[in-house]
């Protein structure tokens, strides 16, 4: 009987503990989304937060929502009267993959949310353009959740860099002017522009004779190489 007593004095005093843990990160979320208010980035810290709380199993993912209420309540009426139903169904589901890469017992969460800011800071210091802190994270949570390994720093580091964008081709570029040209021509554009001059039209002709040129080029290239595959030559 006082094995037993002493069992359930211990259980309760472990939940009294995590309830006083939990507390605190819902009172540190609070805090984060009226630094938001301010204008401060404060959604780095909220997911270095998430995930250590559900590394200590203080927090599982069915619990996104709450928090997230939490720390939007922290920011301003106006803030919270902008968010629309799917910007805040998107953040909830943010903050879910972080707190379940958390919750991952394959992996220590909080070692590696602090791998990805390790990362992160030495792309930063070799002059590489990087994702906003808060969309690398939420990204390594997702990566992370596809593996039971711990992601390496390679792997971190590559998430960290941000996309460039597609290299420029001469055939997008001839269509970009053909597509001004024709608006020009037509005045159909955003500000009603037109010009009558002869130069204006006869330069949009040309360019679209160029980029049918091009296309008809890419059609022969297409079918010299499908024949090369059937062992056929085509007589020019």
């Amino acid at each position: 009987m006082t094995i037993e007593t002493q069992n359930i004095e211990t259980n309760i005093t472990e939940a009294q503990k995590n309830d006083k843990r939990k507390s605190d990160l819902l009172r540190q979320v609070g805090k984060l989304g009226e630094e938001a208010s301010l204008g401060r980035d404060s959604l780095p810290k909220l997911a270095h937060a998430v995930v250590k709380a559900a590394a200590d199993g203080v927090v599982t993912g069915d619990e996104a929502g709450d928090i997230y209420a939490r720390y939007v309540k922290g920011e301003t009426n106006k803030a919270l009267h902008e968010r629309s139903a799917a910007g805040k169904k998107a953040n909830i589901s943010k903050l879910r993959q972080l707190i379940e890469m958390g919750c991952m017992t394959t992996i220590d969460g909080a070692a590696v949310m602090q791998d990805a800011y390790q990362a992160r800071e030495d792309m930063i210091a070799d002059d590489n353009k990087v994702k906003s802190a808060y969309a690398y994270y939420v990204d390594v949570a997702r990566a992370q959740l596809k593996s039971d390994r711990a992601l390496t720093k390679a792997e971190l580091e590559g998430m960290a860099l941000k996309d460039e964008p597609n290299a420029k081709t001469l055939e997008g570029e001839l269509k970009r002017v053909m597509k001004i040209l024709e608006g020009l021509v037509t005045g159909e554009n955003r500000d009603k522009i037109k010009d009558d001059a002869e130069n204006t039209e006869a330069a949009y002709h040309l360019i679209r004779d160029r980029l049918d040129a091009i296309a008809m080029m890419r059609q022969r290239d297409a079918l010299r190489k499908k024949a090369a595959e059937l062992g056929l030559s085509l007589v020019e």
